[in-house]
């Protein structure tokens, strides 16, 4: 199945001085082109869909957010390939010239459907299009694109699907947690969760009070609902700054950002009865730093491989802009502690060690995953000084701390005695 998210080919309104009415031959290759878009789409092919926009096309979405520049629109696709596994069907229902706008504008529907890579969430996502084509220079290129929500064939489900939508956004995003009323809620309202259900519209109320007070510049986005009878499902993705206590979690000053999926029971008379969501909680947790990522451990191994091979390009790669490296206290290279940025480490650390050892070598790796997204290394520093031609055989222990896949800290332990003699 081909990695792919949203089908963007929704092009509104543009106005381009004196163009003239195009031909039938024309509306068929602009289809062909249509037609061309969606290939590249479905074989990730980012370079060949920038080609078919105008270097200053716009596209909006369903949220009203704008992407500029052909550039952009392309990343935003190579994005969407890299998180989503996921198949796009597109119906284009018709296609007619806009004498307003001197441009043929198409018409249609989109649907998605897949998982996410990383969370292998399901994705249903649905929406209408107005494709507005324009030829230059004998080629047909997008000049804008417009995402609109496709509205429910059944009136009941649409107008579930437009109440719960601003609802929520309401509450997580504006705060306003006067809606966590019988207006919108059933009395007995279920949301389930572990160790016990959350029952009641105060009991809701008090939930989300918590966890939207534990983080600052919140921004909650429904990717996608979709229903059917009393049923709705949606997806969603939650981003924000973990600043307060979440739940007995103190402050971590952590960036999060979360997606999942909420099966949701509406009354019928229209409100909120009952929730269910579907979520990585121990991703949440990592990225708040209670938990360690799993690909922490991958990450040291990586580098110390790199150091192996004397590629120092590879190790520099996986340090944060802004780590912290502390050489051991009493150790040759502490005299500039600590190192900021990978550029001190490499010239007070690595250039020094390659400048002054005939070799330098680490020997009997072992790492070991710990908590608060930290690695320890047991391991043996094997080194012959350039100079003196005495050698050192010492144990060591290394402490690194990642964060997002980067190490953001170091900290040194090894037999400084060892070290000094050799130099001697």
């Amino acid at each position: 199945m081909k990695k792919l998210l949203i089908v963007t080919f929704l092009f509104c309104a543009a106005t381009f001085g004196n163009l003239h009415a195009q031909s039938a031959t024309d509306e068929h290759d602009m289809q062909e082109f249509a037609r061309n878009f969606m290939n590249a789409y479905n074989q990730q092919d980012a370079a060949a869909m920038q080609k078919m926009y105008f270097a200053d096309a716009v596209r909006i979405d369903q949220e009203g957010k704008e992407t500029k520049g052909a550039d952009n629109i392309a990343a935003y696709f190579a994005d969407q390939f890299v998180k989503n596994n996921a198949t796009v069907f597109v119906r284009q229902l018709s296609v007619n010239w806009s004498d307003y706008e001197q441009t043929w504008v198409a018409s249609g529907t989109y649907e998605v459907n897949g998982k996410t890579n990383v969370y292998d969430i399901p994705i249903h996502l649905s929406g209408r299009y107005a494709n507005v084509m324009l030829k230059k220079d004998g080629q047909w290129k997008i000049v804008k694109s417009v995402h609109t929500p496709l509205e429910h064939a059944d009136p009941t489900v649409a107008a579930n699907i437009k109440m719960y939508t601003e609802t929520w956004d309401a509450i997580i995003n504006e705060g306003r947690f006067e809606l966590f009323n019988e207006d919108h809620f059933t009395e007995d309202v279920v949301m389930h969760a572990e160790p016990e259900n959350v029952v009641g519209i105060e009991g809701m109320a008090g939930y989300y009070k918590a966890l939207v007070s534990a983080f600052s510049d919140v921004e909650f986005t429904i990717n996608n609902i979709f229903g059917e009878g009393s049923q709705l499902v949606k997806h969603w993705t939650f981003k924000g700054t973990h600043t307060g206590d979440f739940f007995g979690i103190p402050a971590t000053g952590n960036s999060v950002e979360i997606s999942g999926s909420t099966i949701v029971r509406m009354s019928k008379d229209g409100r909120i009865a009952e929730e269910q969501d579907f979520m990585d909680n121990m991703a949440l947790l990592a990225q708040m730093g209670v938990v360690s990522a799993p690909e922490n451990v991958a990450v040291i191994d990586g580098l110390y491989q790199a150091f192996v091979k004397g590629d120092v390009p590879a190790v520099l790669a996986v340090m944060d802009a802004n780590i912290v490296w502390n050489e051991a206290e009493g150790f040759l290279y502490a005299d500039q502690n600590p190192y900021i940025g990978p550029e001190a480490v490499l010239n007070g650390v690595f250039a020094r060690i390659g400048a002054e050892w005939e070799y330098f070598n680490l020997t009997n790796i072992q790492l070991h995953d710990m908590s608060g997204n930290m690695v320890l290394a047991t391991l043996r520093y094997q080194a012959k000084h350039q100079t003196t031609g005495k050698v050192m055989d010492s144990q060591t222990a290394h402490l690194w701390t990642l964060r997002d896949g980067k190490i953001v800290a170091f900290q040194q332990f090894t037999d400084t005695k060892q070290a000094a003699a050799a130099v001697r």
